[in-house]
């Protein structure tokens, strides 16, 4: 995917020139509206799939973390209800709060208004990527901020305190990848 990425990358590049090229002629009055909006509609479409690729690169990289630090996972001890446990590539908490997607707004809600921007979710529930390497993703979501950022610190404060189970790979660990982020509600069981 990071090869189709630059070559999204390299096209939207030569469609932002000719999309110049045609703004600078409808100046002059070289060509008609329709063939700017032409221009900037190809340029459109091609960012548009740029930033989906990205989300998917990210989302996989998650998701291949998830799937390297499993083995981990599995050797820890489990956790009693509102347990904590910390090792150098992960946090875990068992939270004892009831937790489903339909509770994600009020975290949405809490990390707007404490950073200002949306919360940068790369996995809501199941996703073909969860399907693929078998996981149950149906009641968690997976979030693009490392553990250790201050967003990441005050997330996992806000979660312990309000109940709600996490995982956060630190992206730390020998071999894994370097998706660092956070897993929100419990561990995702292999199908």
């Amino acid at each position: 995917m990071a090869r189709l990425l630059a070559i999204h990358e390299e096209n939207a590049l030569k469609l932002a020139i000719e999309y110049e090229r045609r703004r600078m002629h409808l100046d002059r009055e070289l060509i008609s509206k329709s063939e700017l909006r032409e221009a900037e509609l190809a340029l459109e479409k091609t960012l548009s799939q740029m930033e989906q690729l990205k989300r998917w690169i990210i989302q996989d990289d998650i998701a291949i973390t998830e799937a390297t630090m499993r083995d981990e996972l599995l050797r820890l001890p489990a956790l009693a209800v509102g347990g904590f446990s910390e090792t150098g590539a992960l946090v875990r908490f068992n939270g004892g709060g009831l937790w489903s997607l339909a509770e994600a707004p009020k975290i949405e809600k809490f990390f707007a208004q404490m950073f200002g921007r949306a919360l940068p979710v790369t996995a809501f529930g199941q996703t073909t990527t969860h399907d693929r390497l078998r996981f149950d993703h149906r009641n968690a979501m997976d979030v693009a901020v490392h553990p250790d950022s201050s967003e990441g610190r005050s997330l996992l404060s806000y979660l312990r305190q309000t109940g709600i189970p996490f995982i956060a790979f630190k992206g730390a660990m020998p071999g894994a990848p370097t998706g660092a982020h956070i897993h929100i509600g419990q561990p995702s069981a292999r199908n």
